[in-house]
Protein backbone atom coordinates (compact mmCIF):
# COMPACT_ATOMS: atom_id res chain seq x y z
CA UNK A 1 0.00 0.00 0.00
CA UNK A 2 1.40 3.24 -0.63
CA UNK A 3 2.27 5.95 1.97
CA UNK A 4 0.97 9.38 1.70
CA UNK A 5 3.89 12.15 1.47
CA UNK A 6 5.57 13.18 5.25
CA UNK A 7 4.27 16.65 5.68
CA UNK A 8 5.89 19.58 7.62
CA UNK A 9 3.90 19.69 11.63
CA UNK A 10 2.19 22.95 11.92
CA UNK A 11 -0.26 22.70 14.84
CA UNK A 12 0.51 21.24 18.53
CA UNK A 13 -2.22 20.84 21.08
CA UNK A 14 -1.68 24.46 22.38
CA UNK A 15 -1.95 26.08 19.35
CA UNK A 16 -5.77 27.86 19.23
CA UNK A 17 -8.32 26.88 17.20
CA UNK A 18 -8.41 27.76 14.05
CA UNK A 19 -11.32 30.55 12.76
CA UNK A 20 -12.07 29.77 8.89
CA UNK A 21 -13.35 32.93 7.96
CA UNK A 22 -10.45 35.05 9.49
CA UNK A 23 -8.46 38.04 7.63
CA UNK A 24 -5.50 35.77 8.30
CA UNK A 25 -4.21 32.33 8.99
CA UNK A 26 -0.23 32.40 9.08
CA UNK A 27 2.14 35.44 9.14
CA UNK A 28 5.58 34.86 7.04
CA UNK A 29 7.91 37.42 9.74
CA UNK A 30 11.49 39.05 9.16
CA UNK A 31 12.80 39.57 12.77
CA UNK A 32 16.33 40.97 11.68
CA UNK A 33 18.35 40.53 8.56
CA UNK A 34 21.64 39.80 10.72
CA UNK A 35 23.33 37.06 9.39
CA UNK A 36 26.77 34.77 9.56
CA UNK A 37 26.32 33.63 5.92
CA UNK A 38 26.27 35.23 3.05
CA UNK A 39 24.46 33.37 0.37
CA UNK A 40 24.85 33.91 -2.96
CA UNK A 41 20.86 33.75 -3.71
CA UNK A 42 19.56 35.26 -0.48
CA UNK A 43 16.13 37.32 -1.43
CA UNK A 44 17.45 39.67 1.73
CA UNK A 45 21.02 40.51 1.31
CA UNK A 46 21.78 39.50 5.12
CA UNK A 47 24.86 39.91 6.76
CA UNK A 48 26.25 40.84 9.73
CA UNK A 49 26.51 44.16 9.38
CA UNK A 50 22.38 44.59 8.63
CA UNK A 51 21.01 47.26 11.22
CA UNK A 52 17.29 46.25 12.80
CA UNK A 53 15.06 47.88 11.93
CA UNK A 54 12.20 46.73 14.36
CA UNK A 55 13.05 45.95 18.67
CA UNK A 56 11.73 43.45 20.26
CA UNK A 57 8.42 45.44 21.43
CA UNK A 58 7.59 46.01 17.64
CA UNK A 59 8.27 42.39 16.87
CA UNK A 60 5.28 40.92 20.00
CA UNK A 61 3.55 43.93 19.12
CA UNK A 62 3.01 42.57 14.84
CA UNK A 63 2.55 38.90 16.27
CA UNK A 64 -0.44 40.24 18.58
CA UNK A 65 -2.05 41.79 15.76
CA UNK A 66 -1.67 38.96 13.70
CA UNK A 67 -3.29 36.76 16.26
CA UNK A 68 -6.26 39.20 16.54
CA UNK A 69 -6.74 38.46 13.09
CA UNK A 70 -6.61 35.09 13.25
CA UNK A 71 -3.31 33.49 12.64
CA UNK A 72 -2.56 30.66 13.77
CA UNK A 73 0.75 30.10 12.22
CA UNK A 74 3.68 32.10 12.28
CA UNK A 75 6.49 31.43 10.18
CA UNK A 76 9.93 32.95 11.01
CA UNK A 77 11.37 33.35 7.71
CA UNK A 78 13.23 35.95 10.00
CA UNK A 79 15.11 37.49 7.05
CA UNK A 80 18.43 36.79 8.52
CA UNK A 81 20.10 34.16 11.38
CA UNK A 82 17.65 33.88 14.23
CA UNK A 83 20.38 32.21 16.68
CA UNK A 84 22.79 35.31 15.87
CA UNK A 85 19.65 37.58 16.72
CA UNK A 86 20.31 38.11 20.81
CA UNK A 87 17.44 37.07 23.27
CA UNK A 88 16.15 34.08 20.71
CA UNK A 89 15.79 31.78 24.31
CA UNK A 90 14.97 34.93 26.32
CA UNK A 91 11.15 33.92 27.42
CA UNK A 92 11.08 38.17 28.04
CA UNK A 93 11.85 38.99 24.73
CA UNK A 94 12.04 35.82 22.45
CA UNK A 95 9.24 36.56 19.59
CA UNK A 96 9.25 32.14 19.13
CA UNK A 97 8.07 32.07 22.97
CA UNK A 98 5.68 35.01 22.35
CA UNK A 99 3.96 33.34 19.47
CA UNK A 100 3.26 30.20 21.29
CA UNK A 101 2.14 31.92 24.62
CA UNK A 102 -1.07 33.89 21.68
CA UNK A 103 -1.31 30.16 20.77
CA UNK A 104 0.25 30.44 17.10
CA UNK A 105 2.43 27.31 16.17
CA UNK A 106 5.77 28.58 14.60
CA UNK A 107 8.43 27.78 11.94
CA UNK A 108 11.69 28.47 12.09
CA UNK A 109 13.94 29.16 9.36
CA UNK A 110 17.48 28.71 10.28
CA UNK A 111 21.01 28.10 8.51
CA UNK A 112 21.64 25.36 11.63
CA UNK A 113 25.28 26.97 11.64
CA UNK A 114 24.72 28.28 15.42
CA UNK A 115 22.68 25.42 16.19
CA UNK A 116 24.53 22.32 18.93
CA UNK A 117 22.97 20.09 21.28
CA UNK A 118 21.24 22.87 24.18
CA UNK A 119 20.06 24.69 21.27
CA UNK A 120 18.16 21.68 19.42
CA UNK A 121 17.00 20.45 22.63
CA UNK A 122 15.33 24.22 23.40
CA UNK A 123 13.18 24.01 19.95
CA UNK A 124 12.41 20.55 20.81
CA UNK A 125 10.89 21.64 23.65
CA UNK A 126 8.35 25.04 22.02
CA UNK A 127 5.93 24.17 19.54
CA UNK A 128 7.71 25.06 16.80
CA UNK A 129 8.59 23.41 13.35
CA UNK A 130 12.30 24.09 12.07
CA UNK A 131 13.24 24.70 8.16
CA UNK A 132 17.11 24.29 8.03
CA UNK A 133 19.72 24.54 4.85
CA UNK A 134 21.43 22.14 2.95
CA UNK A 135 22.19 22.71 -0.49
CA UNK A 136 24.60 19.81 -0.77
CA UNK A 137 26.31 16.99 1.06
CA UNK A 138 29.91 18.33 -0.87
CA UNK A 139 31.80 20.70 1.53
CA UNK A 140 32.94 22.87 -1.49
CA UNK A 141 29.56 23.38 -2.96
CA UNK A 142 27.77 24.47 0.30
CA UNK A 143 30.64 26.33 1.43
CA UNK A 144 30.58 28.17 -2.37
CA UNK A 145 26.66 29.02 -2.37
CA UNK A 146 26.51 29.98 1.10
CA UNK A 147 29.09 32.19 0.79
CA UNK A 148 31.79 31.41 3.72
CA UNK A 149 33.91 28.82 3.89
CA UNK A 150 33.03 25.91 6.45
CA UNK A 151 29.41 26.33 6.14
CA UNK A 152 29.21 22.88 5.40
CA UNK A 153 30.36 21.42 8.70
CA UNK A 154 28.67 24.04 10.75
CA UNK A 155 25.14 23.29 8.94
CA UNK A 156 25.87 19.19 8.93
CA UNK A 157 26.41 19.61 12.90
CA UNK A 158 23.00 21.66 13.37
CA UNK A 159 21.25 19.05 11.60
CA UNK A 160 22.67 16.52 13.47
CA UNK A 161 21.54 18.07 16.50
CA UNK A 162 18.51 18.74 15.29
CA UNK A 163 17.50 14.63 14.66
CA UNK A 164 19.49 13.85 17.83
CA UNK A 165 16.94 16.02 19.48
CA UNK A 166 13.63 14.34 17.87
CA UNK A 167 12.84 17.09 15.74
CA UNK A 168 12.88 14.02 12.67
CA UNK A 169 10.32 11.78 12.77
CA UNK A 170 7.98 9.29 10.31
CA UNK A 171 4.81 10.79 8.95
CA UNK A 172 4.21 14.36 10.35
CA UNK A 173 7.91 15.83 11.06
CA UNK A 174 9.30 19.02 13.16
CA UNK A 175 12.22 19.25 11.14
CA UNK A 176 12.36 20.36 6.87
CA UNK A 177 15.31 22.04 5.24
CA UNK A 178 15.47 24.08 2.22
CA UNK A 179 17.33 23.73 -0.47
CA UNK A 180 17.86 25.59 -4.08
CA UNK A 181 18.41 24.26 -7.21
CA UNK A 182 21.67 25.23 -8.76
CA UNK A 183 23.88 23.80 -11.99
CA UNK A 184 26.47 23.16 -8.65
CA UNK A 185 24.26 20.89 -7.14
CA UNK A 186 21.94 19.44 -9.88
CA UNK A 187 23.03 16.41 -10.78
CA UNK A 188 23.57 15.76 -7.04
CA UNK A 189 19.39 16.83 -6.12
CA UNK A 190 18.47 13.42 -6.66
CA UNK A 191 21.19 11.84 -3.77
CA UNK A 192 20.40 14.80 -1.83
CA UNK A 193 16.54 13.96 -1.84
CA UNK A 194 17.21 10.38 -0.94
CA UNK A 195 19.26 11.86 1.93
CA UNK A 196 16.16 13.93 3.06
CA UNK A 197 13.71 10.94 2.49
CA UNK A 198 15.72 8.72 4.55
CA UNK A 199 16.36 10.87 7.42
CA UNK A 200 12.71 11.92 7.94
CA UNK A 201 13.76 15.44 6.71
CA UNK A 202 10.88 17.82 4.51
CA UNK A 203 12.46 18.87 1.44
CA UNK A 204 11.64 22.61 0.01
CA UNK A 205 13.52 22.29 -2.77
CA UNK A 206 13.28 25.61 -4.58
CA UNK A 207 13.86 26.90 -8.44
CA UNK A 208 16.19 30.42 -7.16
CA UNK A 209 14.42 33.73 -7.76
CA UNK A 210 16.35 36.33 -9.94
CA UNK A 211 16.22 38.96 -6.74
CA UNK A 212 18.33 40.00 -4.05
CA UNK A 213 22.08 38.98 -4.71
CA UNK A 214 20.77 36.50 -7.28
CA UNK A 215 21.56 38.73 -10.40
CA UNK A 216 24.68 38.86 -8.98
CA UNK A 217 25.85 35.46 -8.78
CA UNK A 218 23.43 33.91 -12.02
CA UNK A 219 26.07 32.05 -13.56
CA UNK A 220 26.04 29.35 -10.08
CA UNK A 221 22.00 29.85 -9.81
CA UNK A 222 20.85 29.89 -13.34
CA UNK A 223 20.87 27.60 -16.65
CA UNK A 224 20.73 28.96 -20.12
CA UNK A 225 17.11 30.21 -20.78
CA UNK A 226 17.03 27.61 -23.59
CA UNK A 227 17.63 24.79 -21.21
CA UNK A 228 15.75 26.02 -17.74
CA UNK A 229 12.59 25.06 -18.03
CA UNK A 230 13.50 21.18 -19.66
CA UNK A 231 16.17 21.00 -16.40
CA UNK A 232 13.34 21.89 -13.85
CA UNK A 233 11.27 19.21 -15.61
CA UNK A 234 13.91 16.54 -16.02
CA UNK A 235 14.66 16.84 -11.96
CA UNK A 236 10.64 17.05 -10.84
CA UNK A 237 10.26 14.23 -12.82
CA UNK A 238 13.30 12.05 -11.06
CA UNK A 239 12.31 13.32 -7.71
CA UNK A 240 8.51 12.17 -8.40
CA UNK A 241 9.87 8.86 -9.61
CA UNK A 242 12.37 7.99 -6.42
CA UNK A 243 9.57 8.71 -4.42
CA UNK A 244 7.06 6.45 -5.65
CA UNK A 245 9.87 3.66 -6.63
CA UNK A 246 12.04 3.74 -3.92
CA UNK A 247 10.27 5.01 -0.97
CA UNK A 248 6.90 3.99 -1.76
CA UNK A 249 4.86 7.11 -1.74
CA UNK A 250 1.92 8.15 -3.08
CA UNK A 251 2.56 9.85 -6.68
CA UNK A 252 2.96 13.36 -7.05
CA UNK A 253 2.34 15.77 -9.98
CA UNK A 254 5.98 17.38 -11.10
CA UNK A 255 5.53 21.27 -11.33
CA UNK A 256 6.92 24.48 -10.22
CA UNK A 257 7.36 25.86 -7.74
CA UNK A 258 9.09 23.08 -5.12
CA UNK A 259 8.65 19.55 -5.48
CA UNK A 260 5.80 17.38 -4.16
CA UNK A 261 4.27 20.12 -3.04
CA UNK A 262 2.53 23.64 -4.80
CA UNK A 263 2.30 27.30 -3.33
CA UNK A 264 -1.16 27.67 -1.29
CA UNK A 265 0.49 30.54 0.32
CA UNK A 266 -0.84 33.55 -0.97
CA UNK A 267 -4.94 32.96 -1.39
CA UNK A 268 -5.99 29.54 0.63
CA UNK A 269 -3.49 29.70 3.71
CA UNK A 270 -4.33 33.85 3.90
CA UNK A 271 -0.75 34.98 4.54
CA UNK A 272 1.16 38.02 4.75
CA UNK A 273 4.89 38.63 4.65
CA UNK A 274 5.98 41.37 7.06
CA UNK A 275 9.73 42.68 6.11
CA UNK A 276 12.28 43.33 8.31
CA UNK A 277 11.12 46.90 8.16
CA UNK A 278 7.45 46.36 8.82
CA UNK A 279 6.82 46.55 4.77
CA UNK A 280 3.45 43.78 3.58
CA UNK A 281 3.80 42.06 1.13
CA UNK A 282 1.79 38.71 -0.50
CA UNK A 283 5.08 36.43 -0.13
CA UNK A 284 9.06 36.65 -0.33
CA UNK A 285 9.25 36.98 -4.07
CA UNK A 286 6.99 39.39 -4.71
CA UNK A 287 8.89 42.64 -3.30
CA UNK A 288 5.53 45.29 -3.53
CA UNK A 289 4.54 46.86 -0.64
CA UNK A 290 0.63 46.99 0.27
CA UNK A 291 1.50 49.20 3.22
CA UNK A 292 4.19 50.16 5.92
CA UNK A 293 3.62 48.88 9.21
CA UNK A 294 3.73 51.45 12.64
CA UNK A 295 6.46 50.13 13.71
CA UNK A 296 10.50 51.57 13.72
CA UNK A 297 10.92 54.81 12.23
CA UNK A 298 6.74 54.76 11.16
CA UNK A 299 5.43 53.92 14.21
CA UNK A 300 3.79 57.72 13.90
CA UNK A 301 2.73 57.21 10.23
CA UNK A 302 2.48 53.78 10.03
CA UNK A 303 -0.60 51.80 9.37
CA UNK A 304 -2.17 48.70 11.35
CA UNK A 305 -2.14 45.48 10.14
CA UNK A 306 -5.59 44.94 9.76
CA UNK A 307 -6.19 47.87 7.81
CA UNK A 308 -3.27 46.50 5.15
CA UNK A 309 -4.79 43.10 4.55
CA UNK A 310 -8.29 44.29 4.74
CA UNK A 311 -7.65 46.66 1.86
CA UNK A 312 -9.05 46.30 -1.41
CA UNK A 313 -5.88 45.91 -3.10
CA UNK A 314 -4.23 43.16 -0.29
CA UNK A 315 -7.76 41.02 -0.68
CA UNK A 316 -7.75 40.81 -4.35
CA UNK A 317 -4.68 38.11 -3.82
CA UNK A 318 -7.28 35.67 -1.89
CA UNK A 319 -9.30 35.52 -5.29
CA UNK A 320 -5.28 35.61 -7.11
CA UNK A 321 -6.99 32.35 -9.51
CA UNK A 322 -9.59 34.55 -11.05
CA UNK A 323 -6.68 37.20 -11.81
CA UNK A 324 -4.12 34.95 -13.33
CA UNK A 325 -2.92 35.92 -16.85
CA UNK A 326 -2.83 33.15 -19.72
CA UNK A 327 -2.04 30.63 -20.02
CA UNK A 328 -2.20 30.17 -16.09
CA UNK A 329 -5.59 30.94 -16.04
CA UNK A 330 -6.91 28.89 -18.49
CA UNK A 331 -4.80 25.71 -16.60
CA UNK A 332 -6.10 22.34 -15.69
CA UNK A 333 -4.21 22.41 -12.35
CA UNK A 334 -5.28 26.03 -11.58
CA UNK A 335 -7.49 24.38 -9.07
CA UNK A 336 -4.53 23.83 -6.99
CA UNK A 337 -1.83 25.15 -8.21
CA UNK A 338 -0.90 28.83 -9.17
CA UNK A 339 2.86 28.51 -9.77
CA UNK A 340 5.43 30.66 -8.00
CA UNK A 341 3.86 34.39 -8.22
CA UNK A 342 7.44 35.85 -7.15
CA UNK A 343 9.05 34.30 -10.56
CA UNK A 344 6.45 35.79 -12.18
CA UNK A 345 7.00 39.17 -10.45
CA UNK A 346 10.30 39.42 -11.32
CA UNK A 347 10.14 37.98 -14.49
CA UNK A 348 7.40 40.40 -16.14
CA UNK A 349 6.97 43.14 -13.22
CA UNK A 350 3.42 41.08 -12.95
CA UNK A 351 2.42 38.73 -9.79
CA UNK A 352 -0.76 37.80 -11.76
CA UNK A 353 1.91 36.67 -14.35
CA UNK A 354 2.41 33.53 -15.85
CA UNK A 355 5.62 31.60 -14.36
CA UNK A 356 8.44 31.66 -16.55
CA UNK A 357 9.66 28.18 -15.56
CA UNK A 358 6.54 26.39 -15.72
CA UNK A 359 6.94 23.75 -18.39
CA UNK A 360 2.83 23.30 -18.88
CA UNK A 361 3.02 25.76 -21.01
CA UNK A 362 4.36 27.45 -23.95
CA UNK A 363 7.14 29.71 -23.25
Amino acid sequence: MLKPLPTLKSRSERTAPRIEDSLLYRISLEVSRQCNLACVYCYSRAGLDVTPVMDPADVRGVIDQAAALGARLVSFVWGGEPLVWPGLFDPAVSPLFHANARGCYAYLYSNCSCIGPAEAARLAALDVSVIGKCNSLRPGVQDRLAGVNGAHAAIRRGLDALMDAGLATPGVSRLGVETIISPLNYEELPDLWRFFRSHHLIPEVEIPTQHGRAPEHADLLSFPPAEAREKHRALFGELARIDHEEFGFEPWDPRPPFPAGTCQLIDRDRNCYITHAGTVQPCAGVEKSFGQLAVGPHREDGLTLEAIVSSPEFQKLRRLREHLAEPCRSCERIDDCYGCRGAAFHSCGDLYGPDPFCWHHPS
